[in-house]
């Protein structure tokens, strides 16, 4: 880790950060010297108001009521804001293969996986990374939003084009990092650019001059193939080809500060200033709220102390208009990847946790960028609709995942199983063969319905305040009635609810048995593949490192109720 004395515009000390500031543990120093002459820069994140262990949201000291509440969306915390596209995932990345507890840990056969409603490539990156054998990869997305896939084939193509260069020019975690900043920080460097526009951009425009403006509406594909052994397949329509040109220059006249001007009117928006305090007390320490305002201030993927300098490039994979930020404000990166791995991954600031995913990210997507490296896969990608993939050419698949698609709100659960579920090979072709959907608003919705009932917040409060009994002051708890205590306690409400209880009351009201029955298939008594509650506390109140786990995912944009479904062919 590096030291953190550092000012723009100035001196940057080039020695390993040792050890951390005691108070805030967010940056680690050299030595004593170098901690003394940055603490006039640091003592402002340090000494912060939002680092006072009494910090307490001005809707609550004022005692009002908060924005939320007196729109038509009260109590709702996802309540969204901005323009609202998914380029970042939002649901911990998970190995789709998980071999050990199925094929078996040493099988190397030919593997076919279909992503049905991909959203970006964290799935992807961890199924890789613990894969051996040969994998045929096919990429989609149900919402037709040809913006994530054009990202996900830069990133693809940034990582194979740059394997092209002889192994020993390769830096595998400089690729990686630079990878990291494409995906998820709004400036980039310029060398991360002009990596960007050599390796990607020649492969993309040779594609575009074949394009005749009359035939905009037609469908292209184009393969590359790579000294990697690894291949790349992907159909875009035409005027997308000449879209994904613009992913790879920054937007004319957009500068650097009107890019950080767009950006702020959105994660930084005061009308949502309620908002964003309202997920900073429910914030697992006071030096995170300092972690994640920090992230809002710049969006750089970094350690916190780490040097901002040269970071002067709008990144154009993600402002694709010079007048808006395309995410909503409460898009995170750490929304992405499973909590406990971030969490235990070592960094010298613990309080870090920016830090600790970026060295979990350098990690994993070094992993990737090896297994890449050394395999042979072929990557496919497509915008077809999930309903409509039973045109591809590649039929049949040992793993599908359809990610959400299956909620209520979206394709719902038989229209899914009815698209893709004739995609899956037969148990007697592969009699692990799965089908993972995933259920993000089931427990919610079933929830509120006990709610109307007449169960109320009150009923859990018992439940939650062994985990934050020793963060709980009940004189402001008693003092306002939508105060931040009383919002905490319900935003905390879901991770001790009984969501099994609840999506079997789920599984009940759409029928879960006779949709299976209908089209061939059966949902696994237990899942093989992923935890069928990923985000839920696997620790009981009282035990060693509950009250820190419960902390943690609080803090998370995650539910804790989110529920893995596994299918399997039955005919």
């Amino acid at each position: 880790m590096k030291c953190a004395n550092w000012k723009d515009g100035g001196k940057i000390c080039p020695s390993e950060g040792k050890f951390a500031c005691n108070a805030c543990k967010l940056v680690a120093y050299c030595g004593r010297d170098c901690q003394r002459e940055h603490w006039t820069e640091h003592k402002k994140q340090c000494k912060s108001s939002l680092r006072n262990e009494n910090w307490t949201p001005a809707w609550d000291l004022e005692q009002r009521t908060p924005q939320w509440a007196s729109e038509r969306a009260a109590f709702n915390m996802h309540n969204p804001f901005g323009e609202g596209k998914h380029l970042w995932g939002n649901t911990p990345a998970m190995d789709v293969l998980r071999l050990h507890d199925n094929e078996g840990q040493g099988h190397d056969k030919h593997l076919s996986i279909l992503f049905a409603a991909s959203g970006d490539l964290r799935n992807v990156i961890k199924t890789v990374q613990n894969y051996d054998g040969d994998l045929h990869i096919t990429m989609a997305i149900n919402d037709k939003d040809s913006d994530i896939m054009i990202r996900n084939a830069i990133l693809l193509l940034l990582v194979l084009a740059s394997l092209d260069e002889e192994s020993e020019k390769i830096d595998i975690e400089g690729l990686a990092e630079a990878m990291m900043h494409v995906w998820y920080s709004a400036m980039l460097t310029k060398d991360t650019l002009s990596l960007l526009q050599s390796k990607v951009k020649p492969l993309i425009s040779k594609v575009c001059q074949k394009i005749s403006s009359k035939t905009s509406g037609l469908y292209l594909g184009q393969l590359w193939h790579f000294k990697s052994k690894c291949s790349l397949r992907l159909t875009l329509r035409e005027k997308d080809w000449i879209r994904a040109l613009t992913f790879l220059e920054v937007p004319k006249d957009l500068t650097a500060e009107k890019a950080r001007e767009m950006r702020h009117a959105i994660v930084l928006a005061p009308e949502r200033k309620d908002y964003r305090e309202r997920w900073y007390f429910k914030d697992a320490s006071p030096s995170m709220r300092i972690a994640k305002q920090r992230f809002r201030e710049d969006g750089l993927l970094l350690p916190f102390g780490y040097p901002r300098v040269g970071f002067d490039y709008p990144n154009p994979t993600i402002f694709q208009a010079a007048h808006n930020w395309p995410l909503d404000d409460q898009a995170n990166p750490l929304g992405s990847w499973p909590i406990g791995e971030v969490r235990s991954t070592p960094c010298q600031a613990s309080e870090d946790v920016y830090g600790r995913l970026y060295f979990y990210l350098r990690n994993v997507l070094s992993a990737f960028i090896r297994k890449v490296a050394a395999g042979k896969i072929y990557f496919e990608l497509t915008d077809n609709d999930a309903k409509e993939l039973r045109n591809l050419r590649h039929e049949k698949y040992d793993r599908i995942e359809a990610s959400n698609i299956s909620d209520m709100c979206w394709l719902g659960t038989p229209e899914t199983l009815g698209s893709l579920a004739p995609l899956l090979k037969p148990p007697q072709v592969n009699p692990h063969a799965t089908l993972i959907t995933v259920y993000l608003n089931a427990v919610m919705e079933m929830s509120k319905m006990d709610e109307v009932k007449g169960n109320q917040m009150t009923d859990y409060v018992e439940d939650v305040q062994p985990y934050l009994k020793e963060r709980v002051q009940i004189p402001r708890l008693l003092r306002n009635p939508q105060g931040a205590e009383v919002i905490r306690l319900w935003d905390a409400r879901a991770l001790v609810m009984d969501a099994t209880e609840y999506f079997r009351k789920y599984m009940e009201k759409l029928d879960f048995p006779q949709i299976a029955q209908w089209l061939g298939v059966a949902m696994k008594e237990e899942n093989t593949i992923g935890d069928p509650w990923p985000t839920a506390l696997k620790l009981a109140a009282g035990e060693p490192g509950a009250v820190e786990e419960f902390g943690a995912v609080l803090a998370s944009t995650y539910t804790g109720v989110e529920r893995y479904v596994e299918w399997k062919r039955v005919r």
